[in-house]
C-alpha cells in the first residue's frame, strides 16, 4: 500500500513547481484562443515520464493551470496507472486537485479508490479512500479511512480512521496510523503482539524501535500476561562491516508470586542474556587467496522461561534445559588451516553448574594433504590440536592431541581398480591441575597406530535407455601398535585405533532416461577379528527405490547376527502426486537387548482444486503406547490474500522445584497476509 499511496503522492506532486519540464498535448482538435489552449477528442498529453488522456484539456498558458476533463487516464513508467473524472494541475502555485480517482499499481495489482485528492505546498490530502488488491467489483478484503494527509517536507503519512473489512464485515479498526514513506527507519512504535494462554492469561508486547543510526538499532519489548507477571526484553541488532552483522539481546521478567506456588516454580524471576555476531572476512581480503571468518553464539539464562516467555513461534522455544555457547574463528589458506574454538555449557536442570566441563579454548593446526617430497603415489597430512576443560570448581585440564596419517595411492588395469595404503599415528598427552587427592595420577599419554587399506572401484555402464553406476570397496584396519600411561578422566575421550576389523560395502545407482535416478542399493558388512564375541558386525541394507511416478520406497536395516533380528531400521513410504504429498515413517533402535525407539510418524498434504493445503501429522510412541505430537491444519491461498489456520501439541521444558519437567501444550494458532501489505499472526494456548 504504501508504495501505491506513493504514487499517488507523486502523481499530486508532479506538476508543481515544474516549469523546467516541457508540456506536450496532442489531440484530434486543438484550439488557441488567447492564452487559452483547448484541446479535444482523443487527448494525449506527455509530462516528464507521465503519459496523460482525457476526452478534452484546457491549458492557460499564463497561470499555467492545466484541467483535464471526461475519462482521465495517467501512466507512470509501466508501474502504476490511475482514473479519474477530473485533474486540475496548477503548476505555479503548486496546488493540484483529482476527484473520483482510481489507481492501480500494476505490479502488485493493489488498487486505491478516492472522492478527492489535493495537493496545496507541503500538505497532501486524499479523503474517503479505500485500498486493495482482490478483485475490483467484489474484493474479499479492503482497507477503508476516512482520510490521509502527507507532509511532503517530513515525508510523513498520517492515515485516519483506517478499518480492515473481509468482505463487508470489519475485522479491525484503528483511530489512527502513521508512517514515514521513505526507506530510512524512523523510531516508533511497531505491530504489538498479543494472544490467550490458559497458564498465562492475555498476554500483550509492544515493541518500541529506535533507528538513530543506519549503523545499528534497538528494539525494546515490554510485556505483560495478566494471570503471570511482566517484564522487558530488549535487543539490540548492528552491522559494523558491509559483510558482518550481529545482535545482543536480554530480559528480564518476574512472575506473581501466586502462579510460582501454583506451578512450583523453581525460580520467580527469569533473565538472561544473549549475543550473536558473523562475520566471513575479519581480518583477511578474499583478493589473496586465504579466507577467515568468526562466528559467536553467547547465552546465558538462568532457566528455559527466559526464552520461552520472548517466543512467538515454536521454533524460537528452549527444547531442552541445556544450553551450549559457541565462539569459533577459523583462517584457512589452500596449504593450511587454524582454528580457534570455545564452548559453554549451562544445565538449567543442575542446582550448580560448578562441576559442569568447559571446553575453552580449542587450537587447531592443520596441514592439508599434501605430496610426499614431490611423489604423486605418497601423500601426507597433519593435524594438532590443543584444548583446555575447566570446572567452576578449579579442576583444570589440558588434552594435547597429534594426528599425522601418511597414505601411499596407486590403481591397477588402467584405473579400474585404486588402492591406498596408510599408516595412521596418533599421539595425546593429558595434563591435570586441581584433581581430587584420591585421583589415580596427574598425567596420561598416550600413542597409537594402525594399518589402513582400500581397494575400491567405480564402474559405470548404459544398458539400454538406463544408466548404471557400481562402487565397491573393501576397507581393512589392523592397530599396529599402542602405548597408554597414566589416568584419563572419564570426561575426555582420545583417538583410539579401531578394532582389526574389515568392510565390505557395496553402492549401486540405476538412472532412467530422463537421468533420474529411479533405484538406490547399498550394502555394507562389517568383519570383526578381535575383541569381539562374534565374527561379523552388523550388515547394513539401505534401498531405495521410487516406482509408478509417484511413489517412494525407503529403508535402511541393521541385522544383528549376534541376536538374531534387527538391531535398527529407519523407513519410510511416501507418495507424491500433484496436489497430494503423504509419508509414513517408522524408526526401531535396540540398545543393549531391549528396545530403546519405537515409533511411527505419518504426514500428508493436499491440495485442493482451488488451490487450499490441508495437512496433518501425528507420531506414535509404540513404547509407551501414546501419541507424542500432533498438528493439523489448513492454508488458504488466493491471489490477494492467504490464511493459515492450525492447531497442534508441542512440548514445553519448565523448571520446577522438582527439577527440569516438560508441560504439553495446546496451541491454536492462524496467520493471516494480505497481499502485498503483509500480515499478523495469532496464538491461542491450553497448557497442561
Amino acid at each position: 500500500m504504501r508504495k501505491l499511496l506513493l504514487f499517488l503522492l507523486t502523481a499530486l506532486l508532479l506538476f508543481g513547481a515544474s516549469e523546467e519540464k516541457n508540456i506536450q498535448i496532442l489531440a484530434a482538435s486543438v484550439d488557441r484562443n488567447g492564452s487559452i489552449l483547448s484541446a479535444s477528442g482523443d487527448v494525449v498529453v506527455y509530462y516528464g515520464r507521465s503519459i496523460l488522456q482525457a476526452d478534452r484539456a484546457r491549458y492557460d498558458t499564463n497561470s499555467s493551470v492545466l484541467e483535464l476533463f471526461g475519462r482521465v487516464e495517467m501512466m507512470e513508467g509501466v508501474e502504476f496507472a490511475s482514473l479519474s473524472d477530473y485533474v486540475r494541475l496548477d503548476l505555479k502555485r503548486e496546488k493540484n486537485l483529482f476527484s473520483d480517482i482510481f489507481m492501480a499499481d500494476l505490479q502488485s495489482s493493489l488498487w486505491m479508490r478516492g472522492k478527492e485528492a489535493d495537493k496545496e505546498r507541503e500538505m497532501v490530502t486524499l479523503a474517503k479512500a479505500f485500498v486493495s488488491s482482490c478483485d475490483v467489483a467484489c474484493p474479499d478484503w479492503h482497507l477503508e479511512f476516512s482520510s490521509l494527509d502527507y507532509d511532503t517536507t517530513t515525508k510523513w503519512m498520517n492515515l485516519w480512521n483506517p478499518v480492515l473489512y473481509m468482505k463487508e464485515t470489519p475485522l479491525l479498526y484503528f483511530p489512527y496510523l502513521g508512517f514515514s514513506t521513505d526507506r530510512e527507519r524512523r523510531s516508533g512504535l511497531l505491530r504489538p503482539l498479543f494472544g490467550i494462554s490458559s497458564r498465562d492469561g492475555f498476554f500483550y508486547t509492544q515493541p518500541i524501535y529506535f533507528a538513530p543510526d543506519p549503523q545499528w538499532d534497538l528494539e525494546i519489548d515490554p510485556q505483560i500476561r495478566v494471570a503471570r507477571g511482566q517484564g522487558i526484553y530488549a535487543t539490540l541488532r548492528f552491522v559494523d562491516t558491509p559483510h558482518s552483522r550481529g545482535k545482543i539481546t536480554t530480559g528480564y521478567f518476574v512472575d506473581k508470586q501466586s502462579f510460582v506456588e501454583e506451578y512450583n516454580l523453581r525460580n520467580s524471576s527469569h533473565y538472561g542474556v544473549q549475543a550473536n555476531y558473523e562475520s566471513p572476512r575479519l581480518f583477511v581480503s578474499p583478493e589473496s587467496g586465504n579466507h577467515d571468518g568468526i562466528y559467536l553464539d553467547i547465552t546465558y539464562l538462568k532457566d528455559p522461561d527466559y526464552k520461552n516467555l520472548q517466543a512467538f513461534s515454536t521454533a524460537e522455544l528452549a527444547n531442552s534445559s541445556q544450553v551450549q555457547s559457541r565462539i569459533n574463528y577459523y583462517f584457512n589458506t589452500p596449504e593450511r588451516y587454524v582454528g580457534v574454538y570455545g564452548k559453554y555449557f549451562i544445565d538449567t536442570a543442575l542446582a550448580s553448574n560448578k562441576d559442569t566441563v568447559q571446553s575453552i579454548p580449542v587450537i587447531q593446526l592443520h596441514s592439508y594433504q599434501n605430496k610426499l617430497m614431490g611423489w604423486d603415489a605418497l601423500h601426507y597430512s597433519a593435524d594438532y590440536r590443543i584444548s583446555s576443560f575447566f570446572t567452576a570448581a578449579g579442576k583444570h585440564m589440558q588434552l594435547q592431541e597429534l594426528n599425522a596419517p601418511l597414505i601411499f595411492y596407486t590403481d591397477f588395469f588402467d584405473g579400474y581398480l585404486n588402492l591406498s595404503v596408510s599408516e595412521n599415528l596418533y599421539y595425546s598427552y593429558i595434563g591435570y591441575q586441581n584433581l581430587p587427592s584420591d585421583a589415580p595420577g596427574n598425567y596420561y599419554t598416550f600413542f597409537r597406530n594402525y594399518h589402513k587399506i582400500d581397494l575400491y572401484t567405480d564402474l559405470a555402464r548404459r544398458f539400454g535407455e538406463r544408466f548404471h553406476t557400481l562402487q565397491m570397496r573393501l576397507t581393512y584396519n589392523r592397530p599396529s601398535f599402542s602405548n597408554e600411561k597414566g589416568y584419563i578422566d572419564p570426561s575426555i575421550s582420545v583417538l583410539r585405533s579401531p578394532n582389526e576389523n574389515m568392510v565390505l560395502s557395496a553402492i549401486n545407482y540405476l538412472y532412467d532416461a530422463a537421468g533420474k535416478e529411479f533405484l538406490y542399493y547399498r550394502l555394507s558388512q562389517p568383519v570383526l577379528y578381535e575383541k569381539s564375541d562374534h565374527k561379523y558386525g552388523d550388515i547394513e541394507h539401505e534401498f531405495r527405490i521410487k516406482f509408478l511416478e509417484n511413489y517412494e520406497l525407503y529403508s535402511d536395516l541393521f541385522y544383528s547376527y549376534y541376536l538374531g533380528s534387527l538391531s535398527s531400521a529407519t523407513s519410510h513410504i511416501k507418495y507424491r502426486k500433484r496436489g497430494y504429498d503423504i509419508m509414513l515413517t517408522h524408526f526401531y533402535k535396540i540398545v543393549k537387548e531391549e528396545r530403546s525407539s519405537d515409533f511411527f510418524s505419518i504426514s500428508g498434504t493436499y491440495r485442493s482444486e482451488s488451490g487450499n493445503d490441508w495437512f496433518a501429522k501425528i507420531s506414535y510412541d509404540n513404547l509407551d503406547q501414546k501419541i507424542r505430537r500432533w498438528e493439523t491444519g489448513v492454508h488458504f491461498f488466493r491471489h490477494c490474500w492467504d490464511l493459515n489456520l492450525g492447531i497442534k501439541d508441542e512440548k514445553r521444558p519448565i523448571l520446577t522445584s522438582a527439577g527440569a519437567q516438560s508441560i504439553d501444550n495446546l496451541v491454536f494458532y492462524f496467520q493471516i497476509n494480505l497481499v502485498p501489505l503483509g500480515g499478523f499472526e495469532q496464538r491461542f494456548e491450553q497448557e497442561f
